[in-house]
């Protein structure tokens, strides 16, 4: 029987995943794998491919064995928004173990999470001109929907585990007692952690939406105006 907790990070893209996943890392009782189930992060790295039966890779590249001093081990699942190859009794494995952990990310304002979505398709962006881009508020809205759709369905697939949601905002406003928790959560020593990376600073997003205005009339008075006013 091992000796650690099995945990999974669950997340969407530009949600915050990387200043979790080296939080958690910082901890040397942590290991924090990758995603383990995107060909676009194992190919070249792990010896295995989609072909591979989804509990053999659980069992032999993820929850396998590791030193005494490890006290928890997971990996990061994003639940939409990345490639994800042909494993499709994954979420099934891993809701049939209740003893694996979830750890539930997401990001509170959804419409910086989608300008980043579309920041980050550009090529070179420290260098590029940038220009400002216009919204379809229709678009906007699907994607604000499906997003929240999607983190209730896989909250409410979980439900029976351990399971502690965390959102980007509170990462940032709140680390050290964020992190402290997250910690205790995972059942490991506590240590003070720092993510890999520095907090950013969030311009106005009025700086890249040239309709900005015309989308926070729009969203007025629904449950997606606040996203307007950060």
């Amino acid at each position: 029987m091992k000796k650690y907790r099995k945990f999974v990070l669950l997340t969407c893209p530009r949600s915050g995943t990387h200043m979790l996943k080296s939080s958690l890392e910082a901890n040397p009782h942590i290991v924090c794998l990758t995603e383990m189930f995107n060909p676009d992060y194992i190919a070249g790295k792990y010896d295995y491919d989609d072909n591979m039966p989804a509990k053999r890779v659980l069992d032999q590249f993820i929850y396998c064995d590791y030193k005494p001093s490890i006290k928890a081990v997971g990996f990061c699942h994003h639940r939409i928004g990345a490639k994800f190859g042909n494993w499709p009794k994954l979420l099934d494995i891993l809701k049939e173990d209740q003893e694996i952990a979830i750890l539930s990310l997401s990001r509170e304002n959804l419409l910086r999470r989608y300008l980043s979505v579309q920041l980050q398709q550009i090529k070179d962006l420290d260098k590029a001109n940038l220009k400002p881009m216009t919204f379809d508020p229709d678009k906007l809205q699907q994607d604000f929907e499906r997003q929240r759709r999607v983190i209730n369905q896989f909250n409410n697939r979980f439900k029976d585990h351990p399971i502690m949601q965390v959102t980007y905002e509170e990462m940032c406003n709140d680390y050290e007692n964020k992190t402290s928790k997250m910690q205790e959560f995972l059942g490991v020593p506590l240590v003070a952690v720092k993510p890999g990376t520095g907090k950013r600073n969030n311009p106005p997003i009025s700086d890249f939406v040239t309709n900005y205005e015309q989308l926070k009339n729009k969203f007025a008075n629904t449950e997606w105006a606040k996203f307007f006013d950060a």
